[in-house]
């Protein structure tokens, strides 16, 4: 690949981040709340924000949990139930593998990728009936796609312990497990609103389970783990969701073109329901000289050897979907290595 004459500003579709603005009304919403900084937030169980989780999500605000981001979520859970034995599966979010790890917690890492690139889960009943913490990624990250949601059912029936259901690309996606947690009492779920709202920075998660569930995760977490500032954005930024769902209407409309193009330079890329697309580039040189070039050319991606993702092998790139132009600019730099190679 040749240096083109590139977009001034670097591109970084890496952390899977919101790439679009907050809204504006409310940016000026947040200003009004900095004079209230030398005060504490509201700490646990952070009723107003729990009112207004529990009301985005249909269930009750002893049946919710705010975290400093779903990183903290899923570390709570897995010390709060991980202790036996953890099943993963393989490609995927590299914080429960690494929470086991912290925590000294036997865990067993299941590859879900199979040799005509379709990934599905595969559990075993005996591995479901030994675990007392499966972990599912819906969408899977990084392969984006969706897990059915009768697959995850038959693995909460069949488990013996906690199945935590990872959805923080949720909007995207539009399909939850939240309306089961009353059915299934070793039902979690975590969510997130740095890659749908934009609220990155702020650090806000939160899990969704039973209210006994709730209450055990709890004190894996610390006092006032969601500060202040990122408790007033949970609160405000759901008034926003017309505006948010118009983003996500525009991201989905990106990355569907982008893959296209991809299938158009005959480049492997995984169908995604998220904002963020894995591609295949066949071998790991290929893809060390694809990412380097557009590294050079001020495109930031993830690639397998990141560290951002347990068993992923070395010849896939992820790539965030940024705004029309980045993404376009970026099969263009993908058409020349393909021209050149």
């Amino acid at each position: 690949m040749v240096r083109i004459e590139n977009i001034q500003k670097p591109i970084y579709l890496n952390h899977s981040s919101l790439k679009y603005p907050l809204p504006k009304e409310f940016l000026e919403e947040l200003s009004k709340e900095l004079k209230n900084m030398n005060q504490y937030p509201s700490g646990s169980p952070y009723n107003e924000l729990s009112d207004a989780l529990a009301q985005y999500t249909g269930v009750f605000p002893q049946q919710i949990l705010p975290t400093n981001g779903s990183d903290e979520a899923i570390e709570a859970v897995t010390r709060s139930f991980g202790n036996q034995f953890i099943l993963i599966p393989t490609p995927t979010f590299s914080q429960y593998e690494l929470s086991a790890d912290r925590n000294d917690f036997s865990r067993k890492l299941v590859p879900c990728l199979n040799h005509h690139g379709d990934y599905q889960l595969n559990y075993t009943e005996k591995d479901l009936k030994e675990a007392s913490l499966v972990w599912i990624c819906n969408p899977n990250n990084p392969t984006g796609n969706s897990i059915p949601r009768e697959k995850i059912e038959e693995t909460l029936i069949h488990a013996s312990g906690i199945v935590a259901v990872d959805e923080c690309n949720y909007e995207y996606l539009g399909d939850t497990m939240v309306d089961l947690i009353h059915q299934y009492p070793n039902l979690v779920v975590i969510r997130s609103f740095s890659k749908n709202f934009g609220l990155a920075g702020f650090r806000l998660g939160f899990a969704v389970s039973s209210a006994q569930n709730i209450e055990k995760i709890s004190r894996f977490c610390q006092c006032f783990n969601v500060n202040k500032m990122a408790e007033i954005a949970g609160i405000k930024v759901l008034k926003y969701l017309n505006y948010y769902k118009r983003v996500w209407q525009a991201i989905e409309k990106i990355r569907n073109n982008f893959i296209q193009g991809l299938l158009q330079l005959e480049v492997k890329a995984f169908p995604s329901k998220a904002n963020f697309i894995l591609v295949d580039f066949i071998t790991e040189e290929n893809t060390k000289r694809v990412w380097n070039d557009l590294k050079k050319n001020n495109v930031h991606t993830f690639a397998a050897w990141d560290g951002e993702f347990s068993g992923l092998e070395n010849h896939y790139i992820r790539f965030t979907v940024g705004n029309k132009e980045e993404m376009d600019y970026v099969l263009k730099l993908l058409r020349i290595d393909k021209e050149n190679h």
